[in-house]
């Protein structure tokens, strides 16, 4: 099987579990839409392990992906790390990253994160139950000694507790489908988060900022303004979950 097809392939796989476990009875108990079928994201292969997935960049050994991506400007309130270019969540997520939802999407999966181990994946925004799944490190690089290698978890602030948010763990979730077929993640964007919203494809199992709106902010110690050039890096820890624990 060719890279392309394999990365084609990986995706489309979570189609009918994510429909099945999401999408729920129409109206008049009719059956929900389909899921819609996204077109494949092109695979390159740069070495035995190294592949470029559209403008992702993947190491399978390393099972890390990177992708690079610009500090969001004017933002006043955070809910979310990542979010794909043009989405809708821009004014409340710290990074833009340059790509789409299902290409990121496919990149994970070929670092080995299955979502058929994931639970407990949110169903609506603030949802209080902590999301469990395979896990991974998210890491923010841009210009400056204050933002080398830096934990996801240091773009946020709690205003009300003044300091930047805990380390944690990131879960896999995969988001979530609409219910005429459409890749929520694809529709709003989101691709991180941390406030267990159905959109995103990755969040923070404790989750930061429930129901606490405006609490959570960019960190301003960091410095970072609007513009700033980053790359975004994700790596695969483990194939099975532990149950995460706030």
């Amino acid at each position: 099987m060719n890279l392309q097809r394999l990365a084609l392939t990986a995706t489309l796989a979570l189609l009918p579990a994510l429909s099945a476990a999401q999408a729920g009875p129409g109206p008049a108990g009719q059956k929900p839409a389909e899921p819609q079928v996204p077109a494949g994201p092109p695979v390159e292969k740069l070495g035995p392990t190294l592949f470029r997935v559209g403008t992702i960049r993947v190491d399978t050994a390393a099972r890390e992906l990177t992708v690079a991506g610009t500090v969001n400007p004017d933002v006043r309130t955070l809910e979310f790390i990542a979010n794909a270019r043009d989405g809708v969540k821009a004014y409340e997520t710290a990074v833009t990253v340059d790509t789409d939802a299902i290409t990121f999407n496919a990149a994970l999966l070929l670092l080995g994160i299955d979502r058929s181990r994931s639970k407990n994946i949110p169903t609506r925004h603030f949802d209080p139950a902590v999301p469990i799944g395979d896990t991974v490190e998210i890491w923010i690089d841009c210009p400056g000694k204050e933002c080398q290698r830096m934990p996801a978890e240091r773009l946020m602030y709690d205003n009300e507790a003044k300091n930047a948010v805990s380390k944690g763990t990131w879960v896999y979730t995969g988001s979530s489908f609409l219910s005429d077929g459409r890749y929520l993640a694809q529709v709003d964007g989101a691709l991180i988060g941390f406030v267990h919203d159905p959109a995103s494809i990755i969040e923070y199992a404790a989750g930061a900022g429930l129901n606490r709106y405006g609490n959570i902010v960019m960190n301003p110690t960091l410095g970072l303004t609007g513009g700033t050039k980053i790359t975004l890096t994700v790596k695969a820890l483990r194939t099975g979950p532990a149950e995460q624990k706030r």
